[in-house]
């Protein structure tokens, strides 16, 4: 069995799948297969205008996003210092780069559909290339190669992150199938600059995945096809998103084998599971919803999400002070919050047996929520519904609090919890039932340097909570736990410059019974060596213990 990222398949499934498909092509040859009318074509074709490799996950080491294609979406206001090569990314920036990364575990599919589409638009000057040859080729799309081709992987990473930004969702389709069939017949190939991406998914919003759409066609008695080009899948002029007008319902194959009979992706006008969304509205710098002080005035929201690298993961319910509740309650996607915005993501994994047949489809990621900015807030990380065990991650990334909770230890049973409050900066985080040892990174800024604090509960007991207050004015970051038992911790400060990480500091401490703990990094802004303060609750004793400089990671 292969598994990997969202419809990637090695090389013996992908000789089967091609044995496969042109066997089942000779039987619908033979069968007389029945052609209707095109209503609507926008001219894209899969062998022509697709990719000619696979979608894949992040396995195969293939570039990501970087401090350069964060300033392409946002313009210099990512930059805490420098520009271009020499840019220093915001802590808040740096930090949502890394949740997009790690999204992108499950499958690049949204970036594939979103460039195939601007290069064959002659789009691509809007996204900063002059021309297909940036990528290191062409004529066409099809005859582009992704190993070693750095730039075009970084772009595809670019273009997986338009599904997330408002000015993309803003401007989005969602409604019945009929709605979104209606849609793609009147601008298809309108002669309009606008290109979209299908956004399809399984009831409660699993399995997420983008294809692009690029022609429909009546079947006659109410049945028609939207032709889509699914990049799982290059040059299969095949592929099919079937939609029954007269019971309102749509259904698209993810096998490779046409002649199996279950169809993967179902759905009808009470599932809302069918999205568009456009690809112009990304093009150019974007409002910088991460960015702190004068350029992040207009930033109306945090931004909380879940990452997990397994098959399953847990769900995020998000609760404010009067009681009111975004994310998932009693199993059901809900968004009662005001202001509050859910927005599902296209990244699934997909497990595929030797006989290319699907063994396994993986949740798509935890939806991203956008909650306004300021809000208090009660979350819950809850994996009672689910069936293995994983280590998952809770972002919280914004213009008033920028914050990662790691290696929190999910599955059957399993609930965590953090409460944050944006304007006091504060976040407490409680374990799960069980010894953990949670990691909680801070983003922090002084003088020119960028910096990421990670503080780590080393085998913390069962249930613990831990409590963490940002100073930036002190530059300083306060630590406490509510234990009666001596908690062990270790601190880790990545400084970061032009080149990347450059230097790091690290520190072990144990605290007691009612004491604090405060780590100051401002003096690594002059040169000079952090510091953990560990007081007594009366702040009658007092011990400095100075960072020890060590090799940066990464």
């Amino acid at each position: 069995m292969v598994h990997v990222g969202v419809g990637y398949v090695g090389p013996v499934s992908r000789l089967i799948r091609v044995v496969l498909l042109s066997l089942s092509i000779s039987i619908c040859v033979s069968a007389g297969a029945q052609a209707g009318t095109i209503v609507a074509d926008s001219g894209f074709r899969p062998g022509t205008n697709g990719f000619s490799f696979d979608n894949y996950d992040n396995s195969n080491g293939y570039k990501n996003l970087d401090a350069a294609e964060m300033q392409r979406i946002y313009g210099r206001a990512a930059c805490l210092s420098g520009r271009g090569a020499t840019c220093v990314l915001n802590p808040p920036m740096r930090e949502w780069m890394d949740v997009l990364n790690d999204l992108m575990g499950g499958g690049h599919c949204y970036g594939f559909s979103a460039l195939s589409q601007l290069i064959y638009m002659n789009q691509l000057p809007r996204f900063g290339y002059g021309s297909i040859d940036a990528f290191g080729g062409g004529p066409q799309t099809f005859d582009l190669g992704v190993d070693g081709n750095t730039r075009l992987q970084r772009s595809i990473a670019r273009a997986f992150a338009f599904q997330l930004l408002p000015a993309v969702n803003d401007k989005g389709i969602q409604g019945t199938p009929n709605r979104i069939l209606d849609f793609l017949v009147k601008h298809l190939g309108d002669g309009s600059h606008e290109s979209w991406n299908l956004m399809i998914f399984q009831w409660g919003f699993e399995a997420g995945h983008a294809i692009t759409p690029y022609a429909v066609e009546d079947m006659g008695g109410g049945i028609f096809n939207i032709h889509v080009y699914d990049n799982n899948w290059p040059d299969d002029a095949t592929r099919r998103v079937v939609v029954d007008t007269n019971k309102n319902t749509w259904r698209y194959y993810a096998s490779i084998n046409p002649g199996q009979p279950q169809a993967v992706y179902v759905g009808n006008a009470k599932s809302k599971t069918l999205f568009l969304r456009p690809n112009t509205p990304a093009l150019g710098v974007q409002p910088c919803p991460y960015c702190v002080g004068r350029q992040g005035l207009d930033s109306k929201y945090n931004q909380i999400s879940l990452s997990s690298s397994a098959d399953q993961h847990a769900h995020l319910l998000i609760t404010d002070q009067r009681g009111r509740q975004t994310g998932f309650r009693a199993g059901k996607l809900v968004n009662r919050i005001p202001g509050a915005r859910v927005l599902p993501q296209a990244s699934a994994g997909i497990s595929f047996a030797d006989d290319g047949s699907i063994e396994n489809i993986a949740d798509s990621p935890e939806p991203v929520y956008l909650v306004p900015r300021g809000m208090k807030l009660k979350i819950r990380i809850d994996g009672r519904q689910m069936t293995i065990r994983d280590r998952e991650s809770l972002s919280v990334v914004g213009p008033t609090f920028d914050s990662t909770v790691e290696n929190v230890r999910m599955g059957p049973g399993k609930v965590a919890f953090a409460t944050l409050s944006p304007k006091d900066e504060t976040l407490s985080v409680t374990g799960a039932k069980g010894v953990s040892s949670p990691r909680v990174t801070f983003g922090a800024k002084a003088g020119k340097s960028a910096y990421r604090i990670q503080v780590n509960a080393l085998r913390a007991p069962s249930r613990s909570t831990f409590f963490f207050a940002k100073k930036p004015r002190l530059q300083l970051l306060r630590i406490a736990s509510k234990t009666n038992a001596r908690q062990a911790w270790r601190v880790r400060i990545s400084e970061f410059g032009p080149r990347g990480n450059e230097r790091g500091y690290v520190r072990g401490y144990r605290l007691r019974r009612g004491q604090v703990a405060f780590l100051y990094y401002g003096p690594l802004a002059s040169g000079r060596r952090a510091y953990v303060v560990i007081a007594s609750a009366d702040g009658d004793k007092v011990r400095l213990l100075k960072l020890k400089k060590v090799k940066a990671e990464g």
